[in-house]
């Protein structure tokens, strides 16, 4: 009984799939039968700015001498006449294609050269027919040009701090210029993706120049890239880094009024040991002076001063030997 309420599941799962699938089936044949126009596929060329673009129609000619039977109207689609052809000769251009836009008489298709950034536009090939004596829609395309224009190689740079010892923060920039349509920077940072910071865009109707920057700590060696990328387009370049040295840390430096104190402690410091050396020598002098003038002292077998005072000083032997004898 398990088993036959297993089966029953699958077969219904697989019923319920048939039945999805056409549904779908159904869904899509009558959106394209009811609704052509919505499901018209639009062609999608790309071109580069300052070279050729060409711009199929949906009409075929069996040669160019068929042209005098058609006409061909090449328009934008906000109706701008690029150029119109009747009864095989050329009777409109518009001043912005002058001398840049030419079409072929056998496959109508329509050459641009050089494209330029105004002429990313929707471009609408319209073909009638010349039938009794009356035009007829033949029939219609609409063609996208998606112009794009290269970047220049970017430019990666970076502030690293003059001082070795000083902040390992370091600002990279990546610059490039001259592109479209609006870029997106991404890149790699050792093997890793980064966001870089980018500056808002310019004009839409101009080409783009975008400038990115990256704050790093520079605390080990890095390899960096920088890549702009603009519609399935890209161009990069690499950058690589080199460590800062590690510094040892600098002395604390004292406040500047301990410095100033300071330095007055040693000046008067060096003033009194001035002074001191000034009375030293001075009375040093004074001694010197007072020597000069006191009398001397002669020698005995000179002068008789000190003969007198030798004499009162030593007694006699007479009296000695008195003494003695007492």
């Amino acid at each position: 009984m398990v088993c036959a309420i297993g089966a029953e599941l699958m077969w219904s799962g697989l019923a319920l799939k048939n039945w999805f699938w056409q549904g779908l089936f159904v869904l899509h044949f009558t959106s394209l039968v009811c609704f052509p126009a919505v499901f018209a596929q639009e062609k999608m060329h790309k071109a580069k700015v300052g070279d050729s673009i060409l711009l199929p129609c949906c009409h075929e000619l069996p040669n160019s001498n068929y042209l005098i039977n058609y006409r061909v109207y090449w328009q934008t689609k906000s109706s701008d006449v690029v150029m119109a052809y009747s009864e095989g000769k050329l009777v409109m251009t518009n001043a912005m294609y002058m001398n840049r836009t030419k079409m072929d008489p056998k496959t109508l298709t329509m050459s641009i050269f050089p494209v330029k950034l105004s002429d990313d536009n929707k471009y609408e090939c319209i073909v009638q027919e010349l039938e009794n004596g009356a035009y007829k829609r033949a029939c219609d395309v609409t063609v996208v040009l998606v112009v794009v224009a290269d970047f220049s190689k970017p430019v990666i740079s970076a502030d690293v701090p003059k001082d070795a010892c000083g902040s390992t923060e370091v600002m990279v920039n990546c610059s490039s210029h001259g592109g479209f349509p609006e870029p997106r920077v991404s890149g790699i940072l050792n093997n890793m993706s980064v966001d870089w910071q980018t500056k808002p865009p310019g004009s839409e109707n101009s080409l783009y120049n975008v400038t990115a920057k990256l704050q790093l700590n520079l605390t080990e060696d890095i390899f960096l890239t920088c890549t702009i990328e603009y519609d399935d387009f890209k161009v990069s370049s690499n950058y690589s880094l080199k460590k800062l040295k590690e510094c040892s840390p600098s002395p604390r430096l004292l406040p500047q009024g301990v410095i100033i104190a300071s330095s007055l402690v040693l000046i008067c410091i060096f003033l009194v040991a001035i002074a001191l050396l000034l009375k030293y020598f001075w009375c040093h002098g004074c001694e010197q002076l007072r020597c000069s003038h006191s009398p001397v002292p002669q020698d005995p077998g000179v002068g008789t001063e000190i003969k007198g005072v030798v004499r009162d000083d030593i007694p006699s032997p007479e009296a000695t030997l008195e003494e003695v004898t007492f």
